[in-house]
């Protein structure tokens, strides 16, 4: 009689297809929430990006599996699966739609947990994980009020450094032509959130000690809060010298895209500094 821990031949293609075809069917409510949530949020109308992305990394991940023959399967898969399941569930009955979303990677984790155990599981560990920067969480309305202040005291600061007679109360920003209010467009969450998904790929598929690639992840938020600071205080610069009509009309629109390059550009540079600028060819295209 084999031992329960022991390794065993690898489950049937087709019953693994069928297996992960109704874990993704269970999650259909959520699964409708979320493409609602990528049409209508803009913070997060890179989800349906990062789901071909985790799809790419997973299927790359299961061509590299093929030199593993033996499988060790865990009970605690089952836990896994039926703990996000019940989440799932409940979340569903109470319209949570982001907590169910939440455990997706959580179930599908669990099933390869089931199948195949840690060894094969932990290979699939960033497409899972990265499956969490697609789920719309609820932050812009309790961070919002937050944030458009802080980034218009930031400005307004930055903007008296290069010489503009400009004072702020709360996310209203006075000069001496003009008035604005940062709103929460304006905030930078956006960029943040945007930035923080681009890093995390970028650290993922970066050569470079652990250590590097993390410092890295946390860099993105105030990398990506300062150029939004500096672009904000560049439109109020201008706004001094020509007018809101300029400021609004020829800097607001075409300034996001840009600084935003900018901050990538300076995620990379960072990249460099830490040692962490190679790119590792055989994650991104595994032979």
């Amino acid at each position: 009689m084999n031992s329960p821990s022991a390794p065993r031949a690898e489950t049937d293609p087709r019953i693994v297809k069928l297996l992960f075809l109704a874990t993704i069917l269970l999650f259909l409510p959520t699964w409708v929430w979320l493409i609602d949530a990528w049409l209508s949020n803009p913070y997060y109308s890179h989800g349906p990006l990062v789901i071909l992305v985790s799809l790419y990394f997973a299927w790359a991940r299961r061509t590299r599996a093929g030199d593993v023959p033996l499988f060790k399967p865990t009970p605690l898969g089952w836990v896994v699966m039926i703990a996000a399941l019940a989440i799932h569930l409940w979340a569903t009955l109470w319209r949570a739609y982001y907590l169910s979303a939440l455990t997706i990677p959580f179930a599908f984790g669990g099933l390869l947990l089931t199948l195949y155990g840690w060894r094969i599981t932990q290979r699939f560990g960033f497409p899972l994980a990265f499956l969490f920067l697609m789920i719309p969480l609820p932050i812009a309305e309790r961070l919002g009020p937050t944030l458009e202040s802080w980034t218009a005291s930031s400005a307004t600061a930055l903007a008296q450094l290069f010489g503009v007679a400009a004072r702020n109360e709360g996310a209203q920003v006075f000069l001496p032509n003009s008035t604005f209010t940062v709103g929460l467009p304006c905030g930078g969450l956006r960029s943040a959130i945007a930035i923080v998904t681009l890093t995390t790929l970028v650290a993922y598929i970066l050569q470079g000690r652990r250590e590097a690639r993390l410092a890295l992840f946390f860099a993105a938020i105030p990398i990506a809060l300062a150029a939004n600071t500096f672009r904000l205080a560049l439109l109020f610069a201008i706004a001094n010298a020509w007018g809101a009509d300029a400021a609004l009309k020829y800097f607001h629109d075409w300034s996001s895209p840009v600084l935003f390059a900018c901050a990538c550009a300076l995620i990379l540079g960072l990249a460099r500094l830490l040692g962490a600028w190679q790119v590792r060819w055989e994650v991104v295209f595994p032979q």
